[in-house]
């Protein structure tokens, strides 16, 4: 090479620089990096979800605007499993349907909520009752009712599904009928909650008997099961948002508080309109047809 202003070492050295300038103004000339996400309730983080696999009935058109390149686990057995992956290292970014507690973020954890969504309460569509008030279902998932006659239905013993995995509904409900000062009746629960493995198998359950009654993601429809009026609120995306309804769980990712610049980038992405419109059109999907 010859060059009237410089040697071939300084050369290199500003056609280094230059490369480098380039690298930061444009993205496309960056290498993504890689982060590891853990998602659990993926009915529920559908637009997270979409950023790191491809999904027919909801794609991610944005894909390539991100700076990094998503992998996520299979598994989504248990709600805290998200928060556990991160806080072991093992995950850059989890999934979680609760707040965290005060020992998790003293360990470093912080959460982004992104949206919130509602549970509904869901029976079988010959079931008479149409609504319950708050404190209803409270005791009917504390095992207090034990028949659907006490709420106005036919005298039929009341049987709870749940699922085998640890179901967000879980801590949901649990948490709000520890803060109504609700005591349990353990030894009904024992004989009136039966468990399945996924929702799919709840509505299943709940379309076959009449008396049975379950707790799902508002984003599950079934034309034969019921969903009821709580406090003369159903759960709709409009409930959700202005916060009538009274069963929500947030949507939001956990990560570190010292988390790398790319997932700060993330982040950013998932608040963003992008990622807003993400989430909105998961949301709005009936998963019981259209789910992963």
């Amino acid at each position: 090479m010859n060059c009237r202003y410089c040697n071939r070492r300084e050369f290199l050295k500003l056609a280094t620089a230059a490369g480098g300038m380039l690298f930061f103004q444009n993205n496309s000339f960056a290498a993504k990096i890689p982060l590891k996400m853990s998602i659990t309730a993926r009915c529920l983080f559908a637009g997270a979800a979409v950023c790191a696999e491809h999904q027919k009935s909801l794609p991610n058109p944005h894909r390539g605007e991100m700076n990094c390149i998503l992998s996520a686990n299979d598994d989504c057995a248990g709600a805290d499993r998200g928060i556990e992956a991160v806080r072991s290292g093992k995950a850059d970014v989890g999934t979680s349907c609760r707040p965290l507690s005060a020992a998790e973020t003293a360990a470093g954890l912080t959460e982004t909520r992104l949206d919130v969504l509602a549970y509904s309460v869901v029976v079988n569509r010959k079931n008479p009752v149409n609504e319950l008030t708050q404190t209803q279902v409270l005791k009917i998932f504390a095992g207090q009712i034990q028949n659907w006659k006490e709420v106005g239905g036919d005298d039929a013993d009341i049987v709870i599904y749940r699922q085998e995995c640890g179901a967000n509904y879980d801590q949901l409900i649990d948490h709000a009928i520890a803060e109504a000062g609700i005591e349990k009746n353990h030894s009904r629960l024992k004989k009136a909650v039966m468990s399945v493995e996924i929702t799919d198998n709840q509505f299943e359950k709940i379309a076959a008997l009449d008396m049975a009654v379950t707790m799902a993601p508002r984003s599950f429809f079934n034309a034969d099961t019921k969903v009821l009026k709580i406090d003369g609120v159903l759960p709709t995306r409009i409930s959700e948002k202005n916060g009538d309804y009274p069963f929500l769980v947030p949507i939001s990712l956990v990560t570190r508080t010292d988390a790398s610049s790319a997932v700060n980038d993330f982040l950013s992405f998932m608040k963003g309109p992008q990622g807003s419109k993400l989430i909105e059109n998961g949301l709005n999907m009936n998963w019981l047809k259209e789910g992963f």
